[in-house]
């Protein structure tokens, strides 16, 4: 223990020098330098240096005599020399109190820009990253696939403060000069308590900042060959002149002329394929009406359809073996929007692909993609090709082959693995069959993009990214659950045993090449794990309602995923369920004493509409519990609106507003009771890992926020 007496200016301890004393300032006043700030924090009188270092470890923060001062040094080798250091000074242990509060207080006002800071450059870099493929057509540039621009993680939250903390501090620090006078007196235990809270609330914010401050260095670092490509472009921007691929500076749109022969070389066809083709587009280009119904126009749009899915096989083959660079633009459109022939699309259909074409940014997270994006993935192996039309997803579909004896054990090894199969087998199965279904029109099916088919302009029905996403946000706003699936979360480094918990898997959008009227749930889980994203398919330009689309699309999602997790079960009613209570509710609908005639009359007429079947009256009654009886429109049974209401409750926020109306209002205070009961044990788990001083997962506190609806 030591009294010092420092001039101004004068240094006490410098960044990385060793902690081993805890001061207190006695007179004067003391500068605590904050990294990445200019301003310091200032410490006055009954501050205590050093309450946020760590004991035996280094200095974060240099500490300098900010006018002439007197400080009290005592030793500090360990945590509990702090409560020696209060004890050994009761007479002003409220002033430390105070000044450790006021501390911690300016030191979360300092940091948080920094921290701020660290999320602020990653969406810097993102945003750079959307703008650098318009950026490079604007150049005349090939864009370079940066994959990890893609897998930029968010700032860690390991250190984030707790409601709790921030709430306290902010109280104690507001009514300071009460808790001065009242309580801060009442004894030094009490005093040593909330100075300890200070000091972790200090070493919380000191973390936060030590990983903002890594974590700009980390992405930066990972980035820098983007950073200089981009940087060089933006210098470049002014006086680079314009090719064919890039957006000219009076808004022209490239000429193209024969699509059709650039596209198949491009896809290496051979000479009696390419004239084949050519002539069966000549006939079809020179049609009265392309839309007839014709049988022999049906013919011909069918042998159309066959070569038009061989060349799509080939040219986006070898698309993605060339990394999708230096592709012409008309083979670009052609995997992308199904453009074959110019001679069928409108000059004004034309530029609005182009347009759309050149200032495309693709999904970062991968879930809203095109075909040839989506194919990229099967390629490469992230994801697993989809089912096929029976269901069988890719090893599946090897085995029953081996089982058939149309393959061997090796072939079926060597297919397994074979980049180039699985991606055949996903055009030949999602591509071909989920083209089609996408169209709605099966009559007058082709692949190829026909203006004939353009009932809304191009710009008006196009599925962008935003519009998916914002339909699927409003839905997952109502039917906060539908994506969540259980899965066992552990953490043996911590001591966490294994407990079941929920993630939510929001699923795939695979925009389909055509401009169609009708969306499809394709698979609800990837093969046979549960813990995987849905795949949904689209138009690229879609016809049909899109609020009703993405909505009836998660009712079938529902439906299916019930379905899935239930297995043979899926309607046997002594195992409850979504689909085995709705079977039973639709079975047995004419003895439902909770039905009315004419309730039971519109029941039935919904069972003959549906042909019978109960997912499509679900799905019906699903899509007017969201887009209707959500917003406070009743329009179904008591009875399915029970057992909605019990699978597939609506948000916290939603039930709150309908708990006025008597139908909800039982339904509602149900689902809140059970919501607090689930979450409470997850909650006192929580508590009491916190008041053991363990630290707490953020899963666990999601889980109880998921819980509470």
């Amino acid at each position: 223990m030591a009294k010092q007496e420092l001039k101004a200016n004068d240094k006490i301890h410098g960044v990385g020098e060793k902690v081993s004393t805890l001061d207190i300032v006695l007179k004067g006043t003391v500068f605590m330098s904050v990294p990445g700030k200019s301003t310091p924090v200032t410490l006055k009188v009954g501050n205590i240096i050093g309450l946020g270092e760590t004991p035996g470890g280094k200095y974060y923060y240099q500490y300098a005599a900010a006018t002439d001062c007197v400080i009290y040094s005592y030793d500090f080798k360990e945590e509990s020399d702090l409560d020696k250091v209060i004890q050994a000074n009761q007479k002003i242990a409220p002033v430390m109190v105070s000044a450790a509060v006021r501390t911690s207080y300016d030191l979360k006002t300092h940091a948080t820009p920094l921290v701020e800071q660290a999320a602020a450059h990653r969406k810097k870099l993102l945003d750079d990253y959307n703008d650098y493929p318009k950026l490079c057509n604007a150049m005349g540039k090939v864009p370079i696939k940066f994959s990890f621009m893609t897998d930029l993680k968010e700032p860690a939250e390991n250190s984030k403060l707790l409601p709790w903390q921030v709430g306290l501090i902010n109280g104690f620090y507001q009514n300071d000069e009460k808790f001065n006078k009242e309580i801060y007196p009442l004894g030094p235990d009490l005093c040593i308590g909330i100075v300890h809270v200070a000091r972790e609330y200090m070493r919380k914010i000191t973390q936060m900042i030590i990983e903002a401050k890594d974590y700009i260095a980390e992405i930066d670092e990972l980035t820098a060959e983007f950073q200089r490509t981009y940087s060089d472009l933006k210098m470049q921007e002014s006086d680079r002149a314009r090719t064919n691929s890039a957006v000219m500076a009076d808004g022209a749109v490239p000429t193209v002329e024969n699509a059709p022969e650039t596209i198949m070389s491009y896809a290496r066809m051979d000479k009696r394929f390419r004239d084949s083709m050519t002539e069966l587009m000549d006939s079809y280009v020179n049609l009265p009406d392309r839309s007839s119904t014709e049988e022999d126009v049906r013919k011909l749009r069918r042998k159309i359809t066959d070569g038009f899915y061989k060349i799509y096989s080939k040219a986006v083959l070898r698309y993605l073996n060339e990394r999708m660079k230096n592709a012409p633009l008309e083979v670009e459109l052609f995997l992308k929007f199904g453009f074959f022939d110019e001679r069928v699309v409108e000059a004004e259909d034309f530029a609005n692909l182009y347009r759309l074409h050149v200032t495309y940014i693709p999904d970062p997270r991968h879930k809203v993609v095109t075909v040839p994006e989506w194919l990229s993935l099967i390629y490469d192996g992230e994801v697993m090709p989809s089912k096929n039309e029976f269901d069988l997803d890719y090893p599946s579909y090897l085995r029953e082959e081996k089982q058939s004896g149309n393959i061997s054990e090796e072939d079926m090894e060597w297919l397994m693995d074979n980049m180039e199969e699985r991606l055949n087998f996903e055009v030949k199965n999602l591509v071909t069959l989920g083209n089609r279904m996408t169209f709605g029109r099966i009559s007058v099916f082709i692949p190829i993009f026909d203006s004939v088919n353009q009932m809304t302009p191009l710009d008006r029905c196009y599925s962008s990214q935003e519009r998916v996403n914002e339909e699927l946000n409003k839905i997952r706003g109502l039917d906060f659950e539908c994506f969540y699936r259980e899965y066992v979360f552990q953490d043996d480094e911590i001591g966490v045993p294994p407990i079941t918990l929920h993630k939510e898997y929001t699923p795939y959008f695979i925009l389909m090449p055509n401009i169609g009227s009708r969306s499809v749930l394709w698979q609800e889980i990837e093969g046979k794990k549960r813990t995987t994203p849905a795949r949904m398919l689209m138009p690229i330009f879609s016809l049909e309602d899109f609020t009703l689309a993405m909505t009836r699309m998660c009712g079938e999602f529902r439906w299916e995923m019930c379905k899935t997790e239930q297995g043979v079960h899926w309607n046997d009613i002594s195992d409850p369920s979504l689909t085995s209570e709705y079977s039973d509710f639709l079975q047995y609908y004419r003895k439902n004493s909770g039905l009315n005639p004419e309730q039971k009359e519109k029941v039935k007429k919904a069972l003959q509409k549906a042909g019978n079947n109960y997912r499509k009256v679900f799905v019906s009654d699903y899509v007017m519990y969201i887009m209707y009886e959500a917003a406070g429109s009743l329009r179904m049974s008591k009875v399915s609106r029970e057992i909605l209401y019990k699978y597939c409750p609506l948000a916290r926020e939603v039930g709150e507003k309908l708990i006025s109306n008597g139908q909800y209002s039982e339904l509602v205070r149900r689902r809140q009771n059970k919501s607090a009961q689930n979450a409470r044990a997850i909650e006192n788990y929580v508590k009491k890992r916190e008041f053991d001083g363990q630290e707490v997962p953020d899963e666990l506190r999601q889980e109880v926020e998921f819980l509470k609806g």
